[in-house]
């Protein structure tokens, strides 16, 4: 069994940027362990979709690339690129892990994951045991859509499954869903050559004094949606609740809102309705806390509150009114947790026993507060 002071779960944004903080603690022993590639989230994007987050080096200038890890390098330097494809950022990120020399092993996936009554954790994976004081979970959300919103979600295709919008059949579309990855699939059918119906509950582009893309429609998505206008191609259904879809004796499938409406499609409805709430985090739901609205609570520090030791990066995080999912937001964690830990690693050089800093850490933060 290795023993590290540190495991990382997740080799994506999260993951890799979290490694970066770690380095700036001296003699911590950290690894980084990832089931498939680094920024294997980002291969499996589609083809067509880019960053709806500019990137642009502004670092002489103390303002960091939007889509960094860190503050000292650049996406946009890196592959040459402002809005950047699935693969670009992936290429940036094996760029950072090579460049900072990151102890990362890939192809490694956890398969358990328990903690010991002394405090530390065991995790078994496909390349053996590892033994930990601390695990940080990053393991995103992509990998985990929501494939199931509503009954009858198996006749339909979710975003996260299509590799490539070009492979799909000439037809007719319909999208339900009005944020980013509805907005995305229409923009890509559009521009193929299809035509699309887009079932949305409301405008995510018409709220007025609404700016931030975790609530509202991004600029980059709006202006690609004005553009579509002229074509003709798209039609934009407001107020469809979508409760079911069932199939369609004809080999196509039906959709159901909750008013009684319905609309007929002879090709697969295609699902922009999301991801699990708490994304990866779900494979060891039972170490979080979770709320009323399936949501992980977590204490000041991103640590959770049910486990001491295990801390949350990356597109989960939440502490409201703020919603961390996009990089140039979750980075900004990365610090809290790297200072935490090494804190609670003097502490325990010094003789302290594990835990006698009380369940969440330093933070004075409890169940119910709402940090």
């Amino acid at each position: 069994m290795r023993s590290v002071d540190v495991v990382i779960v997740g080799a994506g944004a999260a993951g890799i940027g979290m490694a970066r903080a770690l380095q700036a603690v001296p003699d911590i022993e950290y690894e980084i362990l990832e089931s498939g590639r680094i920024g294997e989230s980002f291969h499996r994007w589609p083809a067509q979709t880019r960053f709806i987050t500019p990137s642009f080096y502004s670092n002489p200038f103390g303002l960091a690339d939007l889509n960094a890890v860190d503050a000292v390098t650049s996406p946009a330097l890196a592959v040459g690129a402002e809005h950047l494809s699935g693969r670009q950022y992936a290429e940036y990120l094996r760029f950072v892990a090579e460049a900072a020399e990151l102890s990362i092993t890939c192809q490694c996936k956890v398969l358990d994951v328990t903690r010991r009554h002394d405090g530390y954790f065991e995790l078994e994976t496909e390349q053996g045991d590892y033994e930990a004081r601390f695990v940080i979970w990053a393991c995103g959300e992509y990998q985990f859509p929501d494939l199931n919103p509503f009954p009858g979600g198996q006749w339909c295709l979710h975003y996260a499954n299509v590799a490539d919008w070009q492979a799909l059949e000439p037809g007719h579309y319909t999208v339900i869903g009005g944020y980013e990855s509805g907005v995305d699939t229409v923009v890509n059918l559009v521009r193929l050559g299809h035509s699309v119906r887009l079932l949305v509950r409301r405008a995510t582009w018409e709220q007025p004094g609404v700016h931030d893309p975790s609530v509202a429609l991004s600029p980059y998505s709006q202006q690609r949606l004005r553009d579509l206008q002229p074509s003709g191609a798209l039609q934009i259904i407001y107020g469809a609740d979508v409760v079911e879809v069932s199939a369609d004796a004809g080999g196509g499938a039906r959709i159901h809102a909750a008013d009684g409406r319905y609309w007929d499609s002879q090709t697969p409805p295609i699902l922009g309705t999301g991801f699990l709430k708490g994304g990866g985090a779900t494979q060891i739901a039972d170490f979080w806390s979770w709320d009323e609205s399936g949501r992980i609570r977590l204490s000041e520090r991103d640590e959770s509150l049910r486990t001491p030791g295990l801390f949350l990066v990356g597109p989960q995080v939440r502490h409201e009114p703020l919603i961390y999912c996009f990089i140039y937001k979750f980075r900004q964690r990365f610090a809290l947790i790297a200072e935490e830990i090494a804190a609670r690693l003097s502490l325990e050089h010094a003789g302290q026993e594990p835990g006698s800093w009380g369940p969440f850490g330093n933070a004075e933060c409890c169940e119910g507060c709402q940090c």
